[in-house]
């Protein structure tokens, strides 16, 4: 025993005979703590481990450097399955005692099973995982995990209060007793399992454990002869396995082994099949939509060949008329490259094309591709038109934006439209500005334009309704509206 004061080697006297501290108190502290220590050492060897812990934690209260009294109750965390807690207690007794501590085997023993690390930082995860799903009311999946973290690690002895507390629940009464029987085999005197005991007997309204014939039926439902030694000790009595087989490396990846082979089994009969399905189901509708446009593409196509062979046939016959069939085949290059997103090739086929002499449903196909190809050109001949319409140069602006419309009738929110169709009224053509004033206000009712078009329509068709605003009723035909900045 050394001094707390100046760490010299005490003899039997009262006081320290190097500093002179009184050491009365502190001889007393220090056989208290290793009475303590004995007796959690009695208390282990019968396997009374709840008792044995309690008495070396108030060895340690007492004197924090008891050393045996440290590992021995790391020990029994370690014999109960809590293995983060033993490897705490040997740690702390390694750095308070370097030299000649039996903690460091203990330490060494476990960091040298890669295996057995493995297998306790498993079990931590699936018992905590264990613990969510019962948090969730997931009794189910919980039952399956703490099963797997027994399988792990059967001498958990939280493991197996959790899963009969479980079993109870679900009023699994057999199963519930055989799991407080099992954790009562390692620690016979732990007051959580001796309570779930009492409330299964309380449930079942019969003993639960006691006796031989208890032991037997225990015994068959594990599947052994003999899982458990019992014997009595004064009141208490004793209950400690016959034999501990302890998981190895080896039936460790076996398992992993066999989880793997299962886990792709089911993966290639039921996942895979699945996935077949979807994907072949996915192609063939793709292979469908693509077939249909493929049909209307080649449906045009074979309606401008018609009407190329027919072109060709009236050519043959009046030889004194154009040659128009190379209009319709520059129409229809320019077209299939369109189609194929090829805008150069499409361009350059299209420039060739004399679309004064094509027909009106070349005419309107030969517009379908001329304003994507040629926007630019459009919002000139749109800027030009516009300018000549506010100039009232009506010839001009009709001109230019006649092409405007036929690219695209609703350009620039319809003002294209609505300035031929005053272009048209300008110049007294009625007839022609009729239908652009109405498809105008079909196209934008509601708006000051439309209603100028609905009072345009009335004064050429008398009887029309009309429904003018104060400011359009006073303005006459000739004035021109602000021109869209570009």
């Amino acid at each position: 025993m050394l001094c707390i004061k100046c760490g010299a080697t005490l003899n039997d006297l009262e006081y320290c005979s190097a500093c002179g501290t009184d050491i009365r108190i502190y001889k007393k502290l220090i056989r208290l703590s290793n009475t303590y220590y004995n007796m959690g050492l009695e208390k282990a060897r019968v396997r009374n481990l709840t008792g044995a812990t309690q008495d070396l934690r108030s060895s340690l209260k007492l004197n924090k450097d008891n050393i045996p009294a440290r590992n021995l109750l790391g020990l029994i965390y370690f014999e109960t399955g809590e293995v983060v807690s033993a490897l705490t207690e040997w740690i702390i007794s390694k750095n308070l005692e370097p030299n000649k501590n039996i903690a460091d085997e203990y330490i060494q023993a476990i960091q040298n099973s890669p295996a057995r690390l493995e297998t306790i930082n498993q079990t931590i995860k699936k018992y905590n995982q264990s613990l969510l799903y019962c948090q969730q009311g997931s009794e189910d999946l919980a039952v399956i995990q703490l099963k797997k973290v027994l399988s792990l690690n059967p001498r958990l002895v939280k493991a197996h209060q959790l899963l009969a507390l479980l079993y109870i629940q679900t009023e699994e009464y057999e199963r519930a007793g055989r799991e407080l029987r099992r954790a009562l085999a390692i620690d016979c005197t732990d007051n959580m399992s001796l309570r779930y005991l009492e409330e299964l007997e309380l449930r079942t309204g019969k003993p639960v454990g006691k006796g031989k014939k208890s032991s037997e039926r225990d015994d068959k439902d594990q599947g052994s002869k003999s899982d458990v030694i019992s014997y009595t000790s004064g009141n208490e009595t004793i209950i400690m396995p016959s034999t501990y087989k302890e998981n190895t490396g080896m039936s460790v990846v076996l398992n992993l082994v066999i989880g793997l082979v299962v886990g792709i089994a089911l993966m290639w009969f039921l996942v895979v099949p699945a996935k077949i399905r979807s994907v072949r189901s996915e192609t063939n509708q793709e292979i469908t939509e693509y077939g249909e446009e493929i049909s209307a593409k080649q449906a045009e196509i074979n309606n401008l060949q018609k009407q190329l062979e027919n072109l060709q046939r009236e050519q043959e016959n009046q030889e004194e008329e154009p040659d128009l069939s190379v209009n319709y085949e520059k129409l229809i290059e320019a077209y299939t490259a369109f189609q194929a997103e090829d805008a150069d090739a499409a361009l350059a086929a299209l420039n060739e094309v004399d679309s004064e002499s094509l027909s009106d449903q070349a005419t309107a196909m030969y517009n379908q591709i001329y304003g994507p190809l040629h926007m630019e050109e459009v919002k000139a001949l749109f800027d030009e038109g516009s300018a000549d319409y506010t100039a009232g140069n009506h010839d001009e602006a009709i001109e230019k934006l006649e092409r405007v419309v036929a690219v695209e009738e609703d350009y620039e929110d319809g003002y294209a439209l609505y300035y031929l169709a005053r272009s048209y009224e300008a110049k007294q053509e009625s007839a022609k500005a009729l239908p652009l004033f109405q498809r105008f206000a079909e196209l934008h009712p509601g708006t000051e334009r439309a209603r100028y078009c609905a009072q345009a329509i009335s004064r050429i068709q008398p009887g029309a309704p009309q429904a003018p605003t104060e400011t359009q009723q006073h303005q006459p035909p000739e004035q021109q509206p602000e021109v869209p900045q570009q």
